[in-house]
């Protein structure tokens, strides 16, 4: 068996720093790069240094607890338990993920990883093929988990629609925005927001023509908005159901951006 030590450092160094700066981010903890890289070059060196000892196996549990500890510990300046503690298990569950991911896949592919994770670099594994698995994983993981927080913040905000045009019900999903405060002059009714995909399906199914347009200010300047009138508005909160009638539609000329809902709500119709 060959172990070069110079490959097992660079090899640890960046997985390590991979998955520490994944579960930061994940955390959503501010950190800077030079706290990341001393916590990743302090679990590299434990990693290379513990296997030069004869130590019960039990010992190497304890310490590879321990190091996780602290490598989380100095990777960022935690403002309470609670980020530290949730850093803390980002990285462990990545870092068990991760392994269990190559095991996976080692397995399948009949590799013996075992001699893998002694670092035998003589092995028909590539130099460096951990680290790209490490990277795609974990960066498959840090867009689940931002889906997911996602998922989170916005669902207390979401509610289930449906728009009535001409006896036609379109089901569709709705944002209540507590920055849409848009009146319409003539009528000082709010005003519902819709996507443009959203509003392009409307017009094939026969929607009428603008009643009327609105100009508001935003961050760029003037913007002008038309304005449609919908029969009816369905907006579904749990079992209540608020029934909305005549409903000023205006359309949205930016798009939503990669978003799970079609309609800004307006707050006073919620």
């Amino acid at each position: 068996m060959s172990v070069y030590i110079e490959y097992a450092f660079i090899d640890n160094m960046i997985i390590n720093f991979i998955l520490i700066k994944t579960a930061t981010r994940c955390a959503l903890v501010k950190t800077k790069f030079i706290w990341l890289f001393i916590s990743a070059l302090l679990g590299t060196a434990v990693a290379l240094a513990v296997p030069l000892f004869s130590l019960p196996s039990a010992c190497h549990i304890i310490i590879k607890i321990a190091l996780a500890f602290l490598m989380v510990y100095v990777s960022a300046r935690f403002k309470s338990v609670k980020s530290y503690a949730l850093t803390l298990g980002f990285f462990l569950l990545f870092t068990f993920l991760s392994g269990g991911f190559i095991i996976a896949l080692f397995t399948l592919l009949e590799i013996d990883y075992e001699r893998y994770f002694i670092l035998n670099y003589d092995s028909v594994i590539p130099i460096g093929i951990s680290v790209l698995i490490i990277y795609l994983l974990s960066t498959a993981l840090l867009k689940i988990t931002k889906h997911l927080l996602r998922e989170r913040n916005l669902r207390p905000f979401l509610r289930n629609c449906i728009l009535i045009i001409d006896k036609k019900r379109f089901k569709v999903k709705g944002f209540i925005d507590s920055g849409n405060g848009l009146y319409d002059n003539r009528s000082g009714l709010p005003i519902i927001v819709c996507s443009t995909s959203l509003f392009t399906t409307l017009k094939s199914a026969g929607i009428k023509k603008a009643v009327s347009s609105i100009v508001f200010d935003t961050v760029s300047g003037s913007s002008k908005m038309e304005l449609y009138v919908i029969d009816e508005l369905l907006i579904y909160n749990g079992v209540t159901v608020n029934i909305i009638n005549n409903v000023l539609l205006g359309v949205s000329k930016s798009g939503f951006y990669n978003s799970d809902y079609d309609l800004l709500l307006h707050p006073s119709v919620c």
